[in-house]
């Protein structure tokens, strides 16, 4: 019975999620199928866009601020389907996220105004200055939409305003001194809840106070779930009981991020770079992800994934399981030297799709289908794969090792395996990807390596052997697809070094005699190998010698290479590198070559 009233509250939040953290209870808790690192689109509005989208009608609305050099501000209305401009107006910029009200868009700017503009051509249609000392922020708040009513706070004094629809000042509730300028209020109950100077508040619809609890430095917007408002400072995360009490309150380190309130759970982001799961009844940790840095981002949940960002100049967005913080996947920005791509802006969810804003001045639509690309290098030798408590030693240039190889800088993902035929086959298959598990909505996990060049491999991709520049596909879909016509598909391209230098050791020398190098290798085929071991002084003076082996795939062989000294050679140190070419390809074709090594001739 206890589960009635919580499905309710989440179902009553997202039937009008045109606002920030998606409901007027600022849950986060979204519909939506699982969304993959498959990039739909991005646009560049320019400047920080550190504001949360907000999608309404196939339209995404989203504000920036603060751009260097030449930037373009404004509230900004784009077609969610291809990213594309509809319209900006220039006038309006700040950090605050919209809200929908019956095809207008209200919204906060950095000039203390707050705006109400028609959403489908831009057109302001009133203004009206609320905050009187707008300094750095503006409104940075988020208006609220609650029973045919807005609120909105204003920082410099700590006051809650309330406004009809159309923009006329009903009341407002001062609390006389500075709060957040980025804390939002929320609603549930037919009451207000916000965060004020030294206190935290509780009004009814008339702004008339119900109730206050002590405390200062509220960091976040309060979101409200399972009988309890929800609200961090910089040192504690506090859960109040809908009178006013205290359920429970633990040490946390406070940020922007507003907690997200689904499966009996709070999830929200902290100041140390750690993503936190409490139990939502005792304020117990049932799980901690760490990330890459800061996390203002405020997590939205959807379908057993949490969604969130990081604020740090790698600015990073990740997805990670709802019931164990297990990593499904991450999205990382790459700035150039000197750029900072923080990540302020926080995921909204709509249509099967992924919203967020990032400091580098672009807007980002991840989708729930879709191809994603990665490159690998597979190197010889081998690694181990444990599957239900068992161990399995891996060759590396195997089309399975493309998963555990393709986490790069930039895109990473969590895969997991079956060994239920590997006693009968040796085969091991792939269980999931991206969070994507075989047999939902019935779907599975296929690969097939040069489609369609080639036939699809009747081996598992744990037997298949890849040679250099073979394109891997893991597709998800029926049965009967292919990687034209699934879901999701997940292309690998592949360089496959086949021969590898595991050591390479140089002795010194004397003139008229010679330098031994010992050069340990390992191949992926049979057959017969030329080593070059050569190098400089720094006079440009050159020293080489060379040797012919015969080699068996994934054997390890000690090559030794004599280097003859001449009687007139300079002495000092040589810096030496050994070079492998197969025997048909010396010397034009370079297999690979080591580090350097240095020898001294006497």
């Amino acid at each position: 019975m206890r589960w009635l009233p919580i499905l309710l509250l989440i179902i009553v939040g997202n039937a009008c999620a045109t606002t920030f953290h998606g409901d007027v209870q600022r849950t986060g808790n979204f519909t939506s199928e699982k969304i993959i690192p498959s990039l739909l689109w991005k646009t560049n509005i320019t400047g920080l866009v550190d504001s949360s989208p907000v999608y309404y009608e196939g339209y995404v609305y989203v504000t920036n601020w603060y751009g260097w050099g030449s930037w373009s501000p404004g509230l900004y209305c784009l077609d969610a389907s291809d990213g594309s401009i509809v319209w900006r107006n220039e006038n309006i910029t700040g950090a605050s996220s919209v809200t929908i009200v019956n095809g207008k868009v209200v919204v906060g700017s950095l000039s203390g105004d707050l705006y109400f503009v028609n959403a489908f051509n831009g057109t302001v249609e009133k203004s009206i200055k609320l905050e009187l000392s707008p300094s750095w922020w503006g409104i940075a708040s988020s208006p609220l939409y609650y029973n045919g009513s807005l609120y909105i706070t204003t920082f410099s004094n700590g006051t809650l305003w309330k406004l009809d629809e159309n923009g006329t000042v009903i009341a407002n509730f001062t609390t006389g001194g500075e709060i957040s300028p980025y804390t939002s209020p929320s609603a549930y109950d037919e009451r207000i809840f916000f965060a004020g100077n030294n206190s935290f508040y509780c009004l009814d619809e008339n702004l008339n106070e119900v109730w206050n609890y002590s405390v200062s430095g509220v960091t976040n917007t309060p979101s409200i779930g399972y009988d309890k408002v929800f609200f961090t400072t910089d040192s504690r995360l506090f859960a109040l009981n809908l009178d006013g009490t205290e359920a429970w309150s633990v040490p946390f380190n406070g940020s922007l991020s507003t907690a997200a309130i689904a499966y009996g759970n709070v999830y929200i982001g902290s100041r140390d770079g750690k993503l936190y799961c409490f139990n939502a009844s005792n304020g117990e940790v049932e799980w901690i992800f760490e990330a890459n840095g800061k996390i203002d981002s405020s997590p939205a949940v959807a379908n057993g994934v949490v969604y969130f960002a990081t604020n740090t100049p790698e600015g990073t967005i990740y997805a990670v399981n709802a019931f164990n913080g297990k990593l499904l996947w991450f999205y990382r920005l790459k700035p150039p030297e000197g750029s900072y791509y923080n990540i302020m802006s926080s995921p909204f969810l709509a249509g099967d799709k992924l919203f967020i804003g990032a400091d580098n001045g672009y807007v980002y639509c991840f989708n729930s289908s879709g191809l994603v690309k990665i490159n690998v290098t597979l190197t010889i030798g081998n690694y181990t794969e444990i599957v239900n408590g068992n161990e399995y030693l891996i060759n590396n240039t195997t089309a399975i090792a493309t998963l555990h190889y393709a986490s790069s800088d930039s895109i990473g993902f969590e895969y997991t395996l079956d060994d239920s035929w590997y006693a009968e086959y040796g085969s091991l298959l792939v269980k999931s990807i991206f969070g994507l598990e075989n047999g939902y909505k019935g779907n599975y996990w296929m690969y097939w390596v040069n489609y369609p060049e080639e036939p699809m491999p009747s081996v598992g991709a744990n037997r298949y052997e890849l040679k250099d520049g073979d394109v891997v596909y893991w597709y998800y879909g029926s049965w009967t697809s292919t990687p034209e016509n699934a879901s999701v598909v997940l292309k690998i391209n592949t360089k496959v070094v086949e021969v590898k230098i595991n050591n390479f050791t140089a002795s010194d020398g004397f003139r008229g005699g010679n330098i031994t190098a010992w050069v340990n290798i390992t191949t992926a085929d049979n057959g017969w190998f030329v080593i070059v071991v050569s190098g400089l002084n720094e006079e440009g003076e050159s020293l080489a010698g060379i040797s012919t082996f015969y080699a068996k795939a994934y054997e390890e062989i000690r090559v030794p290479v004599l280097i003859h000294v001449p009687q007139k050679a300079t002495t000092g140190d040589y810096k030496l590198y050994a070079g492998v070419y197969q025997f048909e390809d010396y010397p034009e074709k370079i297999l690979t070559w080591s580090h350097e090594v240095e020898s001294e001739v006497k």
